[in-house]
């Protein structure tokens, strides 16, 4: 199994952090944890520092900004200063089943360079979820696929892993888009840089603790974003 690095970015998740994080240290043991804190108001930072405090295998990243694309971009530039083989991301409300992040470690080698954890392939599981947040994922999703020429079934998955090869590929100082266009935008990234994306069946569970952070100002905002990269003719495919 390659060595990892598993980033979880946090804002206001005191509810959800610290069965999250165990739950990953018995998925993934010999990987590193890294918590992206953005100034949580609910106590998620100190909560966070009390679990590195109690565990070696833990490490806290504390920011005054707030942002998931950015939280993001900082723990994959963490991992790639480390070395590691492979970057983990996970959203610390517990939806995604973090059991699965071992296979999805196992399935990085020299021909796959992104895992997504996928609600919206053959054996995915969506519990919980309202009929209009599940109609409005998979039709977003069938509409960023057609525009930028994909066959990813779930590219807004907040669950994932890259190899570190295909990331010191990608540049990230072009990436602008937040929260779930961010999500988008790096799959395409990966796929221009030449890396294969693979996808694995999950199982998610709408949280049941805590408020979503995504709005409707996300929402059309992604849309907004993807509509124009079709315009302007970005596409998921290798750069000659």
């Amino acid at each position: 199994m390659p060595s990892a690095l598993v980033v979880v970015p946090t804002y206001d998740e005191v509810d959800n952090l610290e069965r999250t994080i165990g739950r990953l240290r018995q998925s993934v043991p010999h990987a590193q944890v890294l918590i992206v804190d953005d100034a949580s108001p609910d106590g998620t930072g100190a909560l966070a520092d009390a679990l590195a405090e109690g565990d070696a295998g833990v490490e806290v990243l504390h920011r005054t900004d707030r942002g998931y694309g950015s939280a993001v971009r900082a723990g994959l530039a963490r991992g790639l200063e480390a070395g590691v083989d492979a970057i983990a991301v996970i959203d610390a409300d517990g939806s995604y089943d973090v059991m699965l992040l071992g296979e999805m470690l196992e399935a990085i080698d020299a021909d796959v360079d992104l895992v997504i954890a996928s609600r919206w392939v053959p054996g995915g599981d969506v519990r919980a979820m309202a009929g209009r947040r599940r109609l409005l994922s998979r039709a977003g999703n069938r509409y960023a696929r057609t525009l930028l020429g994909t066959d990813v079934q779930d590219l807004t998955s907040t669950c994932r892993v890259y190899s570190t090869r295909v990331l010191r590929r990608v540049p990230f100082d072009r990436l602008r888009s937040d929260s779930i266009a961010f999500q988008i935008e790096l799959a395409v990234r990966i796929a221009q840089a030449g890396g294969r994306i693979v996808e694995m069946p999950v199982q998610f569970t709408e949280r049941a603790v805590g408020v979503s952070k995504t709005d409707v100002g996300m929402v059309l905002d992604t849309l907004r974003r993807v509509t124009l990269w079709g315009a302007r003719g970005i596409r998921a495919r290798p750069r000659g």
